[in-house]
């Protein structure tokens, strides 16, 4: 999904793919970065787009084994809710839309964490995600959703 400038990143992203969006029946402004925190914590900053009102799928994390079987499901924690509306994470099959040597998994329903995002009715405008994602080799990163509502 991203391109990701160091190589310890690079390195996660053969073993995850971390909020893969791909909107439903709209296009998602699409926009990210990533950094390192002084802890080793590694961020990652992104931009949705959704419609007002509407439960949105914004993000899923898995992680796979190089033949495409889940080596585990990864535990995604709300650190900081929305303001205007709400998020939930669901266990559930997705496909992945790797773009690494998994890109083969991306016809491939996976386990996975996925989270939606629905705004409160009527409410246009600009809202915030930070979700936590722990894996069980002991990697941890944050993710930061911009979310910008439209009618």
């Amino acid at each position: 999904m991203y391109s990701y400038p160091t190589s310890r990143t690079e390195a996660l992203v053969k073993r995850i793919s971390i909020l893969s969006i791909a909107a439903m029946s709209l296009s998602a402004s699409l926009s990210g970065c990533t950094t390192t925190s002084p802890d080793g914590l590694v961020r990652y900053k992104a931009r949705r787009s959704v419609v007002s009102g509407e439960r949105t799928k914004i993000g899923a994390a898995w992680n796979l084994n190089p033949d495409c079987t889940a080596k585990t499901v990864p535990d995604v924690r709300v650190r900081q809710a929305p303001k205007h509306g709400k998020v939930e994470n669901l266990r559930e099959l997705a496909f992945p839309s790797a773009t690494d040597e998994y890109e083969k998994c991306n016809g491939t329903k996976v386990p996975a964490v996925v989270g939606y995002y629905t705004s409160k009715q009527g409410f246009v405008g600009k809202d915030r995600i930070v979700v936590r994602t722990s894996y069980k080799d002991g990697n941890v990163d944050e993710q930061v959703l911009d979310i910008a509502v439209v009618k």
